[in-house]
């Protein structure tokens, strides 16, 4: 299961010998100061986290489900992530090669 900001926060607050209340201002620092530096940048990459970039997406036609009238989706942007080669390395770790028996 994930963890809350006040979760985090909480163990950030213990690791660091701070109270709860400080804990969290500085949680939340940290994540205002990231989404800035993103939304000004269009880019953030946090090493051993991944990359967080700010892409666009063309506007679109699609078909109403209901009434089959086209709609137009206008332009807008999304954020895109793409984790680390290490976060990808812990999340599946390499297998262990088999080994042949010598007879």
């Amino acid at each position: 299961m994930g963890h809350t900001q006040n979760i985090l926060a909480d163990k950030i607050s213990k690791e660091m010998g701070l109270s709860k209340q400080t804990g969290r201002k500085f949680l939340q620092k940290v994540l205002k100061t990231v989404s800035d530096d993103i939304v000004y940048t269009g880019h953030m990459e946090l090493n051993g986290i991944g990359t967080f970039s700010i892409t666009e997406r063309s506007s679109q036609t699609i078909n109403h489900p209901e009434t089959g009238q086209p709609i137009i989706v206008p332009p807008k942007k999304i954020l895109t992530f793409r984790s680390s080669s290490l976060i990808r390395r812990r999340l599946n770790p390499p297998k262990p090669k088999k080994t042949k028996k010598k007879k």
